[in-house]
Order: structure tokens, then sequence, then C-alpha cells
């Protein structure tokens, strides 16, 4: 009878501790494809129709490049963008010695309004040199807002002129 009743404490216990742990694991997964066009679609659709167009892109884009164009000369360079990555970086690292109160998460999201370096095609090395199309060392606002333009393109599979969730179903 013991034996039955250490068993049975034993598997409640693990039982107990397993539910208690499953929140935190599920909370750090990856996003699903689906997950993450939803987020991307909500993000982008600005007049809040359900689907994203190359206008609501550009826009988007253009707020993007004035947030890292720093020294307000048109002109995005190197230097800007490690910049804008780095001060993302310290504002993490402030976050997670801060703890993960709600107040903490709020002021979080409260800084990153400012700090969070939004997409911007060319942000890596590699597409950096193959956007700047003058070879001058920095990016223009048009040469972005045209890489933009055939990042929506491509995404745009159905070619309607928008992205919404049938852009990012499989094809079969």
């Amino acid at each position: 009878m013991t034996t039955k009743l250490f068993l049975l404490s034993v598997v409640a216990a693990t039982i107990a501790v397993t539910s208690a742990v499953t929140p935190s694991f599920a909370a750090r997964q990856k996003l699903t494809p689906d997950q993450r066009a939803e987020w991307m679609i909500k993000r982008l659709d600005t007049n809040k129709d359900g689907k994203v167009s190359l206008d609501e892109v550009k826009a988007r884009t253009e707020i993007a490049f004035k947030s890292f164009n720093t020294d307000g000369n048109g002109q995005v360079s190197h230097d800007e963008m490690k910049a804008k990555r780095q001060a993302f970086r310290e504002a993490r690292k402030e976050w997670r010695k801060a703890g993960k109160s709600e107040e903490a998460r709020a002021e979080f999201r409260e800084k990153m309004k400012d700090i969070r370096p939004a997409m911007l095609p060319g942000m890596r090395p590699k597409a950096f040199k193959r956007i700047d199309a003058d070879n001058d060392g920095s990016l223009s606002l048009a040469e972005v807002t045209e890489q933009a333009g055939k990042m929506f393109k491509r995404r745009d599979t159905n070619d309607d002129g928008f992205i919404d969730a049938s852009d990012f179903t499989k094809k079969i």
C-alpha cells in the first residue's frame, strides 16, 4: 500500500511540475509560417483591410529609412545600420537584467518603438552591396524603396497587387 501511495504521489508531483513548466517552453517556440505571415500583415496593414498594398509597404519603408538615417543626410551608411542594431542589442540586455514583470515589458515595448530596427532592405552586408546601385557606399531612399518593391512583387505570389494570407499558402 505504501509503495502504491508513494508511486501515486510521484506521478502527481511529476504532472504538477510538468504542467507548470510547459507554458514557459511553449512561449519560447518559434512562430509558424502562418503566424509569421499573420504578424507581418497585421504590422504592415495600416488601413486594416486584411491585406498589404505596395503603397503600405513603401510608406513603412520610408518610416524605417528615416529611423536609420540618423544624421539626416538622405543616405543610410553601414555605420548607421550597425549603430541601430547595437542600440537594440543594448536595450535587450537591459530588459533581460530588469526582469520579466509586466511593468518591465511595457517599459521595454515603449523604448523599442524608437530603437527597434525595422526591416529595411539592405540590412545584411551582401544585400547592402547589391542594393547600392550607384556604389557610393550608402543607400538612398530610392534604392531602398525600389528593393522593397521587388520584395513585394516576389511575396505577392498570386499577382493581385496585395499581400494577404493567400500569398502564404503552399502551392500544390
